[in-house]
């Protein structure tokens, strides 16, 4: 059966949005002290590590990017009425509203704007990818992080190899894509830094820039 997906599940969406996330999480935890924009699992565990230190004020640090995050998730459910409400398309709205606020984020960061107020901005930008890219053909997926997909890639090899189960070689088929350009952005990052230092932000808009220019496209076409 052949299945006719949106845009914005379908592979090279995925693919483009893990590699800005992957890109963005490298640069972070590189250049800003091993600390994450959108891995929030990693912040929690420091937040949970420093208060039973007694280390408070450091703790701090790491709550704001999830703060922030919850707030981005939040916001993004506002943006989704907005869309509604307009009969607008909410991938879009998303998309220019990621876009705008990772440039000014590139800008500030170049500026040597202080970490305490970049790394929560990119948390609130990386929540609304994630709350509006969640699946890939059909199926639950993440942008900004590989824990759940490398799960669904062993399962579905594992069902698929040995069970002769298709559907579960469909999905592993899914992830592996998105996984692999997650890893590569990681790579890009650090060579990306070796080169530009701060500027090599400035590449993760360029990404969701042409993510924004594939879907405007293909929704004109719809």
């Amino acid at each position: 059966m052949i299945h006719n997906y949106p845009i914005k599940e379908s592979m090279r969406t995925g693919m483009l949005l893990a590699a800005t996330a992957g890109f963005i999480d490298a640069y972070t935890f590189t250049i800003h002290d091993m600390r994450f924009a959108s891995f929030q699992s990693g912040n929690l565990l420091q937040i949970g590590l420093n208060v039973a230190g007694g280390k408070w004020l450091h703790a701090l640090l790491y709550f704001w990017p999830v703060f922030a995050f919850l707030i981005g998730t939040s916001f993004n459910q506002l943006l989704k009425h907005f869309a509604k409400n307009r009969h607008q398309s909410h991938t879009m709205i998303a998309l220019l509203v990621e876009l705008i606020g990772l440039i000014v984020v590139a800008l500030l960061e170049y500026n040597n704007i202080s970490a305490d107020i970049i790394l929560p901005l990119l948390a609130f930008f990386m929540a609304i990818q994630a709350d509006t890219f969640n699946l890939i053909h059909g199926m639950p997926y993440m942008t900004i992080l590989s824990t759940g997909n490398l799960r669904t890639l062993s399962s579905g090899l594992t069902n698929g190899l040995l069970w002769h189960d298709k559907e579960s070689l469909h999905r592993a088929g899914r992830v592996a894509p998105v996984i692999l350009a997650f890893f590569i952005s990681a790579i890009l990052a650090f060579f990306a830094i070796q080169l530009f230092h701060q500027g090599a932000l400035f590449i993760a808009p360029i990404l969701i820039l042409g993510l924004l220019i594939l879907v405007n496209r293909e929704e004109k076409q719809e």
